[in-house]
């Protein structure tokens, strides 16, 4: 990393984080609940050396709700002693940190040193990735860890060797762990990347062994322990099943939660049911009354979209958002802000491209995710995380283009006349 380059990233990665710690000071009152409050108190009962189980039931039961790294990060900082909520989203801030510094060296990547700055400058102020480290949400992470598989996968691409390979397949794995999405970066990048960057058939299959080999190594202790632990099987949490449920159901094909999310609509639980088979009766409830209501479906995916954008519903997106850990006032800058970078990331992905498209299909592979995600269940602000990393990117090339033009255009600019004597 150059030294200028790098004395600028760190300035842009300290302010970051300043303005995350001050957030997260600052919103240190607001209510903690949802899926914040059960990370964090499932992350409380393995610190306690209780393993993974359900935090509010009785009798104890074992979960996989959620998969588990965001939890385990947030274990490791409770038996470090960093516990309590203004501990945990400090934890968070510096993560987002880390987040800020990747989008950096992501930028300087597809489009060089100045643009890498904007990018992460960009990342650094942007309310929409500020007020998600303060959420206490697994977003925190996600974004971390979505970045590092983008900067892994460039590597791969410009140079393929085996050990980046690996590296590709475990940040992805990490990434699944975090968020069950992340799981689709190994399919999206791992085999394009080992088409492209081997001469044969030979030299393709060891790359796609090391992505994919290690990808399930990684993966390989959590799927044994739910394998071996409930009754059904799933992939990395059960929450990825039962969301059918509450996206699919009479609330959220019509009426004000058209394309939305409602736990209204949750089965009651039968006696004697273990996690795994409660969630596998509401994927079944769920997938049926999708069946039974498909001619709904292209409704509610536009419905769906718009919300995943922030394009419509825009009060209860702000409503919703706060039950998530973000405060309706922030949410209004952040929503605001997210409107301004996503025109200029496309108009970024357009430049890219002109100029030869350097590692676009790699920067846009998790806006197709993200895009497939919500479309496929429904919208939510919080889905877009994974995309920020390359919105931000593509926002700074937009962004230093008009730079240069204006720069360009005062250049050119003829000298004023001197005054007259």
């Amino acid at each position: 990393m150059g030294s200028r380059f790098g004395r600028g990233l760190g300035l842009v990665a300290l302010g970051g984080l300043v303005l995350r710690w001050a957030y997260a000071v600052w919103n240190r009152h607001f209510l903690v609940q949802g899926d914040a409050m059960t990370f964090h108190a499932v992350a409380r009962h393995l610190a306690d050396g209780a393993g993974f189980i359900q935090p509010f039931t009785v009798p104890v039961q074992p979960t996989a709700e959620h998969p588990p790294l965001w939890e385990l990060v947030l274990a490791g900082a409770d038996l470090l002693g960093v516990d309590g909520y203004l501990s945990h989203r400090l934890l968070a801030g510096l993560i987002g940190t880390v987040t800020v510094v990747l989008v950096g060296l992501l930028g300087r990547r597809v489009a060089g040193d100045r643009a890498g700055l904007i990018a992460a400058g960009i990342a650094a102020i942007s309310p929409m990735l500020i007020t998600a480290d303060g959420s206490l949400m697994s977003e925190t992470l996600y974004g971390a860890l979505v970045a590092a598989t983008l900067l892994s996968a460039l590597a791969l691409r410009l140079a393929p060797s085996v050990r980046l390979a690996a590296l590709l397949g475990l940040l992805a794995a990490l990434a699944g762990l975090t968020r069950g999405e992340g799981l689709g970066l190994v399919v999206l990048l791992g085999v394009p990347l080992a088409y492209t960057g081997g001469a044969d058939w030979r030299r393709r299959a060891v790359l796609a062994a090391a992505t994919f080999g290690t990808f399930a190594v990684v993966l390989a202790p959590w799927t044994i322990r739910n394998l071996t632990t409930f009754e059904d099987p799933f992939v990395v949490s059960t929450n990825a099943n039962s969301v059918w449920q509450g996206a699919n159901c009479p609330e959220t094909y019509g009426g004000i939660l058209i394309g939305s999310w409602s736990f209204r609509c949750y089965l009651p639980k039968r006696d004697g049911e273990d996690e795994s088979q409660y969630v596998a009766r509401n994927r079944a409830s769920g997938l049926r009354y999708l069946r039974e209501h498909r001619g709904r479906l292209p409704l509610v995916m536009i419905h769906r979209l718009a919300r995943g954008l922030d394009v419509a519903h825009i009060d209860q997106a702000l409503y919703l958002n706060a039950a998530e850990g973000r405060p309706a006032g922030p949410m209004r800058w952040a929503l605001r802000w997210s409107w301004l970078v996503m025109a200029l990331a496309i108009a970024g992905a357009v430049l890219l491209r002109r100029r030869g498209g350097t590692g676009l299909w790699v920067l846009l592979t998790p806006v197709w995710l993200v895009l497939a995600i919500t479309v496929v269940t429904y919208g939510d602000t919080r889905f877009r995380q994974g995309a920020e990393p390359t919105l931000a990117v593509l926002a700074a090339v937009s962004a230093e283009w008009v730079v240069l033009r204006l720069r360009a255009r005062r250049a050119a600019a003829p000298p004023a006349p001197a005054p007259e004597a």
